[in-house]
């Protein structure tokens, strides 16, 4: 059986926008349409890649915990 990779080293998601990059006037679209398309994108890629997205998000969302100590 083949290892699973290692999801560090997948390609890194974009990068979410802060709340106030909006600007609340009902953008269409909104830079969170943006964002949301290309996480889709991401999502696509990195499955193609072999690796599974959650499992990306969850090791970088550890790895950003460990840093911040």
């Amino acid at each position: 059986m083949t290892p699973a990779p290692d999801p560090r080293a997948a390609p890194h998601p974009p990068a979410k926008p802060d709340p106030e990059s909006c600007c609340n006037r009902g953008c269409s679209p909104c830079i969170f349409d943006y964002y949301d398309d290309a996480l889709e994108r991401w999502k696509t890629r990195v499955t193609a890649l072999g690796y599974d997205p959650e499992a990306v998000l969850a090791a970088l969302h550890t790895d950003q915990g460990s840093k911040s100590k």
